[in-house]
């Protein structure tokens, strides 16, 4: 069964640099709970380790897909313990202001139907989801991120 979990938010901060922060993979570590590590294993794949249901860890292999600031960034795993593929899209609302849209579609939890039930009763993603997006709002325009740019 696919799971297909869509949060947005707004940040202070140019699409130009958020896109070049979350472009960097293992930033996402620093501000998404689930996500333990990320590395590059090439120029379009990347090793994702991330937290799974009742304390297990979960590793994929995926592929990026799209990577531009124009269409966002887009990606599907490609072996592993878990089926998994989405996007972020950045979109300029105001001087300085970023829209982030997040799509992640998820299928074959680890455990199959008996792991998904699990991963239903004692996780909300939509819920993390929004929870991570805000951090990462709330980190930036604290300035606690180096989001890049020139002047960073």
């Amino acid at each position: 069964m696919v799971q297909r979990v869509n949060e947005s938010i707004e940040v202070q901060a140019p699409p130009e640099d958020v896109f070049m922060y979350w472009s960097n993979f293992q930033n996402l570590a620093d501000i998404m709970r689930n996500i333990e590590e990320v590395r590059m294993t090439g120029q379009v794949t990347s090793h994702w380790r991330v937290k799974g249901p009742l304390g297990t860890e979960v590793e994929y292999d995926a592929r990026t897909t799209e990577m531009s600031l124009d269409r966002g960034i887009a990606w599907n795993s490609e072996e592993g313990e878990i089926n998994t593929s989405g996007q972020v899209r950045f979109e300029e609302i105001g001087p300085d202001r970023t829209r982030i849209d997040v799509t992640m579609n998820y299928a074959d939890p680890p455990g199959g139907r008996v792991g998904e039930v699990v991963a239903d009763a004692i996780s909300n993603p939509e819920r993390e989801l929004r929870e991570d997006l805000e951090n990462f709002a709330r980190r930036v325009e604290r300035g606690e991120l180096r989001l890049g740019g020139p002047s960073s």
